[in-house]
């Protein structure tokens, strides 16, 4: 997303300065917002940033179970677990200084579009490189994905509705919100939201720049929960002897590529023979398992017993409160260690 709409209005002074001592960084910036100067002064930890700096595999890229090579999820950027804390108080900041919706809105806005727009080839030495939240903020400069993961986050916090808006090589959002005067709007789920331009100074809300004037503005689909994936599985089992139920254990490394935990963990074995459709089940079993935390790997070695037969098969399905349901059929070769290539 690197292109970056022609202004209207010309730019205003924003000022940003930023510190480090001690394991924190202090970031200072003022802006304008409807005629009025607002400051703010932010401690980030370093290690908040490292963690988004050196970690990104885990959240960086939204893979989904059919293809590992599908585009960013920006919403996982958006709705990333470990800095919540520091963005709703950065949200509490900007909304104590406001009366209406519209107000907490205009404030975020001017704010992150005060911020210097950077092309990550030159910031980043990469062609494309999103950045979270904290990294704008203390990077103090950002790319249109870049600005739009950190208003997101404030305005979520905010409890302000939004959407994502996916344009030609351009990222934006749109709020629902009263007192816009606008006549453009994208209707999304029957209600009515209104344009967010953040690369640079100078755009009202409801305000398409005129590179977009004849575009589509898709709303970007919500893919907020989080994905579950089965990095890693392995079947073991004692030798087979006939009509003798032998020790199984069943090993898998599950990784949470975010936003957010996944609860309601559960997997369900099964070894069976025939056809799914016609199965003759040999063994049954049902494993509840702890939350998985947001980047999050883990092994989980799940223990029963059961017959094992020379053409039986395994299937399990993994299932979640808050993520897309996983299951394998796969062929069960009994009395050795057998692993399963998953990804």
């Amino acid at each position: 997303m690197r292109k970056l709409p022609h202004l209207l209005i010309l730019m205003s002074l924003a000022i940003t300065s930023m510190a480090q001592t001690d394991g924190w960084y202090t970031v200072r910036h003022s802006w304008d917002c409807d005629g009025k100067n607002y400051s703010i002064e932010l401690e980030i930890s370093e290690e908040l940033y490292d963690y988004y700096q050196n970690e990104r595999e885990h959240l960086a890229y939204h893979f989904r179970i059919e293809d590992a090579e599908t585009p960013v999820n920006f919403y996982s950027f958006i709705l990333s677990d470990y800095d919540r804390p520091f963005i709703r108080e950065l949200a509490r900041r900007f909304s104590d200084r406001a009366f209406t919706d519209l107000d907490k809105v205009k404030l975020a806005m001017t704010f992150v579009q005060s911020l210097p727009y950077a092309f990550d080839d030159d910031s980043k030495g990469e062609e494309e490189y999103v950045r979270y939240p904290i990294e704008t903020l203390v990077d103090g400069s950002g790319d249109c994905e870049d600005k739009v993961a950190l208003l997101g986050a404030i305005f979520y916090e905010m409890d302000i509705d939004f959407v994502l808006l996916s344009l030609p090589e351009h990222l934006a959002l749109a709020v629902r919100c009263e007192g816009v005067l606008a006549d453009r709007y994208v209707s999304y789920r029957n209600k009515k939201y209104y344009y967010v331009e953040t690369t640079m100074e100078g755009w009202e809300v409801g305000q398409v720049p005129p590179d977009y004037a004849f575009s589509e503005l898709e709303v970007y689909s919500n893919l907020a929960e989080p994905t579950v994936l089965v990095r890693e599985l392995r079947f073991e089992s004692a030798a087979a002897r006939a009509s003798e139920k032998v020790d199984c254990a069943l090993n898998l490394q599950l990784h949470n590529l975010g936003p957010g935990r996944a609860t309601g963990l559960q997997v369900h074995v099964w070894v069976y023979e025939g056809s799914l459709d016609n199965a003759k089940v040999i063994a049954n079993e049902v494993f509840h398992l702890d939350d998985l935390l947001e980047g999050q790997r883990r092994d989980e070695t799940l223990s029963f017993r059961s017959l094992i037969k020379e053409k039986a098969k395994l299937y399990l399905e993994l299932t979640g409160e808050n993520f897309e349901l996983q299951h394998f059929d796969l062929p069960l070769h009994y009395s050795k260690t057998t692993h399963y290539n998953t990804f």
